[in-house]
């Protein structure tokens, strides 16, 4: 059995890029699912003052001229901010209305936690009506490491709040000092979508890598995720332009050039292939 039912083209590898650039980079890079990236300071290709119901539309014609569906959406804001939160709500109606299952999000810093509590039951409320699945990422933030995150995912006790496991975020934002197929296991009952990324950390230097390039065991986080018991959906995300030291990440080498984006991207599906997950 293959480990994941689907492998979606996340778009910030092509930071850089107008949003018609990016479809184009991932039908031709063999995709027909793609993941958008609206991930706030990090690459927007749809900001929120750009949804309306008339962008909405021409943005599912844009992906049907590139052959190309949704499952998940990168829609990364601070939770406990109000003005994150108002475009965040935005994104959800973007993302539903290209047929996306999933939204993924950052939550927000440990210590407004009060603050994500607070503003939760308007995100559930939107999710509900829409029959959307909000992912939180693991991050670094209110949502850590999977086994730090499972009593939080336990208190909000909710089928449309689920975990986006991000293999290379978690194991920069921990320094290093996770062991991601052991961590990964603690979110399974809650996990509905995973981020497959790989790093690499020397020293106090961090670098965002192909998969296979870094440090992340990928083939034991592959048979850790085989005890879900039943194929789970992903995101392809290699922000290879992204580096700098643990305190600080940089992605000023963005744009890298299409044969860059093809060459990263074929090697890491070419390594899923190999170890069996697609």
């Amino acid at each position: 059995m293959a480990i994941f039912e689907s492998v979606s083209f996340v778009t910030n590898i092509a930071k850089g890029y107008s949003l018609p650039q990016a479809l184009r980079i991932a039908s031709e890079c063999g995709f027909d699912r793609v993941e958008i990236a609206s991930i706030a300071g990090m690459c927007e290709h749809i900001v929120p003052g750009d949804i309306t119901p008339g962008f909405i539309e021409s943005l599912s014609d844009m992906m049907g001229q590139n052959k190309l569906s949704a499952y998940a959406f990168a829609g990364h804001v601070d939770l406990t901010q109000d003005a994150e939160l108002e475009g965040f709500l935005k994104k959800m109606d973007l993302a539903a209305g290209i047929g996306c299952t999933v939204i993924n999000t950052n939550s927000g810093p440990v210590g407004r936690l009060g603050e994500f509590r607070r503003n939760l039951p308007r995100i559930i409320e939107r999710a509900e009506r829409l029959g959307l699945t909000v992912c939180l990422e693991s991050h670094g933030d209110i949502v850590g490491t999977a086994k730090d995150a499972a009593s939080l995912f336990c208190e909000i006790n909710h089928p449309l709040i689920r975990l986006n496991y991000d293999t290379g975020n978690t194991y920069f934002y921990a320094g290093g000092n996770v062991v991601i197929e052991e961590d990964i296991l603690y979110g399974l009952e809650f996990l509905a979508y995973v981020h497959v990324k790989d790093i690499h950390i020397d020293g106090d230097n961090a670098y965002y890598r192909p998969l296979g390039m870094g440090d992340v065991n990928l083939p034991k986080v592959f048979e850790a995720l085989a005890q879900l018991g039943r194929p789970i959906h992903c995101g392809l995300e290699i922000p290879v332009f992204v580096a700098g030291t643990l305190a600080q990440l940089s992605s000023d080498a963005a744009p890298i050039n299409e044969t860059e984006i093809g060459g990263a991207v074929g090697q890491s599906m070419e390594y899923m292939r190999k170890h069996g997950a697609i």
